[in-house]
């Protein structure tokens, strides 16, 4: 039966010639049929940790219509002909939000070497002149696959291979394609001048591009900064805000950049649009700053502790009112885009700095990577959480796995237990974007495939 579905498919043209499938039109032959191409789906028999106080957990339903939540209760009618999703007591959470990732190094994964030449910031300035527009946009898709797979459904892309606006434009046509809303900052590039000027003629070339084409409309523009002391700041920060873009800084990421976060406040930068990634060697004065002008600060703890800028400062800012998120940075570093890892990675960190047990409760940690994600990227009020009106961003985890299957409190087990294996399906504006564990919209060995022969051509180039 699978058979006969995947040829009607392929004679209807569904399926491509290219080998990289459109999204939301393949199913794997290894799972039950479900008809990813629509959008209205209900999940029954679930635990459900809403991520939104009024309307609470609890093992219920939810009700998708259109790619939006229309209702989430214990019981809810059945609509006539519509897709069920038994979860058969699987945990149901809102999809994760990664609030900074540098997608473009994804071909380049756990290439950060032993010695000085073969450090993350030289390897990346080497690699980064060979890229194309084309290999920028392979790169995208060949990390938000791995995105997908790990749960999440919004991504907020530094683009610092900018190299023109078709740089950037590659990440925003790789987001589309893939089904995934998110954010996209306009930054520099590694052999960018000082002197040089940040090109707001190609964000602005962008801008009127995306804004005249409805598929970019879950996807949008901000600026990638440069540091915090650099000239321009000012009056760059200025025409980006005239413009409506959200920023994106890497401030006070170790101990040689402190001062950093107290020098953007001097200058009255600081407000609730900028993400100040990192944060490493902030300062309790710093911590005030930052809560009085309400940015957030994403933590990315893999690739902070790999590089070696220190521990995360997840105890102070835990106890802080700033609007902590976090982030996979880049797997160039860290090796995978396991956001929920990132997670236990803080919670066991924050309890054994402050030697308990208790410290830090995992609720709090999920919502750095749904609802406070959300916040930062200025979408709370259409995802983040499991809240009827929000459009249907959600991962189901099984429990049906040996790693995965006994126990019963919920949120210990997302953060503590979960593999990216677990997550039986993941669900992006209505879309199935993977189900039974596999990726619905793509052709994952095609893709590997391609990603493989381009990093292996580069390589080569490199010697």
């Amino acid at each position: 039966m699978a058979k006969d579905r995947r040829e009607f498919l392929k004679n209807s043209g569904v399926l491509g010639l290219s080998g990289l499938i459109g999204p939301f039109s393949v199913f794997s032959e290894d799972h039950d049929f479900l008809n990813f191409q629509q959008n209205s789906y209900l999940i029954k028999n679930t635990e459900i940790l809403s991520m939104d106080d009024s309307v609470g957990d609890f093992l219920g339903m939810v009700l998708v219509e259109n790619g939006k939540i229309s209702e989430v209760s214990k019981n809810i009618e059945i609509p006539q002909g519509i897709e069920i999703i038994d979860a058969e007591g699987g945990i149901l959470i809102p999809g994760l939000i990664d609030c900074h990732w540098h997608l473009w190094t994804s071909l380049l994964r756990s290439m950060s070497g032993n010695s000085l030449q073969e450090g993350y910031f030289k390897m990346t300035a080497r690699y980064s002149e060979l890229y194309s527009p084309e290999d920028m946009k392979l790169a995208a898709k060949y990390a938000i696959a791995e995105a997908i797979h790990s749960g999440i459904t919004c991504i907020s892309d530094y683009n610092h291979n900018a190299r023109s606006w078709k740089y950037v434009k590659a990440s925003f046509d790789a987001m589309a394609e893939m089904g995934l809303r998110g954010h996209v900052s306009y930054g520099t590039y590694r052999n960018m001048k000082e002197s040089d000027s940040t090109d707001f003629r190609g964000i602005k070339t962008l801008k009127e591009l995306i804004e005249s084409d409805s598929k970019y409309n879950d996807i949008k523009l901000g600026l990638g900064s440069r540091y915090a002391n650099y000239q321009d700041i000012m009056l760059d920060w200025k025409r980006a805000r005239d413009l409506g873009l959200r920023i994106t800084i890497h401030a006070s990421s170790n101990e040689s950049q402190k001062g950093q976060i107290a020098s953007l406040y001097n200058k009255n930068l600081l407000a609730e649009d900028v993400n100040i990634i990192h944060g490493n060697a902030i300062t309790p004065r710093e911590i005030e700053f930052v809560e009085k002008t309400a940015a957030s600060i994403t933590m990315t703890p893999y690739s902070e502790m790999r590089i070696g800028y220190g521990l995360p400062k997840i105890n102070q800012l835990n106890e802080s009112q700033i609007n902590c998120c976090v982030g996979i940075d880049t797997t160039a570093l860290t090796g995978n885009a396991h956001l929920l890892d990132t997670l236990k990675l803080l919670q066991n960190l924050a309890n054994a700095n402050a030697k308990n047990e208790f410290y830090i409760n995992p609720k709090k940690l999920l919502k750095m990577a749904t609802i406070q994600g959300a916040k930062n990227l200025g979408i709370d009020n259409e995802t983040g959480s499991i809240t009827p009106g929000k459009t249907a961003d959600l991962v189901l985890l099984k429990k049906d796995d040996l790693n995965f299957s006994t126990g019963n409190k919920a949120y210990h087990l997302v953060i503590e237990a979960a593999l990216p294996s677990n997550i039986n399906m993941v669900m992006a504006k209505g879309k199935v974007l993977k189900y039974k564990g596999k990726l619905t919209g793509i052709n994952s060995d095609e893709l590997i495939k391609k990603a493989k022969e381009r990093f292996s051509e580069m390589n080569q180039e490199i010697g």
